[in-house]
């Protein structure tokens, strides 16, 4: 068997790997969303409590994200409501001169801009965008 011949099989081998991996991938995602699924449908009567406020829709459409006033969203608010029980509309802060919009912010910078300006404390915020700058590395 020459040198290519051998690589060849090798390469039959590897794609067949390969493809087995994929399969593995594949039908585990399919179990955690079926999962996810029927928890999410298990839930929705239970969080109705028994009365239909309106808020909670069928097929798993009881999910609402609000906007904030920035026109981003806030997060998920359920049948129940979400915000931590507090009526009260969430106030935001404005970012330093020295931070860029966010528009390239990774999920970990975007969390941290998120926390900074809704943070009501000024020396707490100023520590949030403290470590926003040092992970995103601006005036480094």
């Amino acid at each position: 068997m020459t040198t290519g011949e051998r690589a060849a099989v090798l390469n039959g081998a590897l794609n067949r790997g390969y493809e087995e991996f994929d399969g593995f991938i594949l039908e585990e995602r399919r179990r955690a969303q079926a999962q996810a699924n029927a928890e999410r449908n298990a839930g929705i009567p239970g969080d109705a409590g028994g009365s239909d406020s309106g808020s909670a829709g069928a097929g798993g459409q009881s999910v609402i994200v609000s906007a904030s006033p920035g026109g981003t969203p806030s997060g998920p608010q359920g049948a129940a409501g979400a915000g931590g029980g507090s009526g009260a509309e969430q106030q935001t802060f404005p970012p330093p001169e020295d931070i860029p919009n966010g528009r390239d912010d990774d999920i970990v910078a975007r969390q941290l801009r998120e926390a900074a300006m809704s943070e009501p404390d000024p020396e707490l915020r100023e520590k949030l965008w403290d470590e926003y700058r040092k992970y995103t590395g601006i005036g480094v």
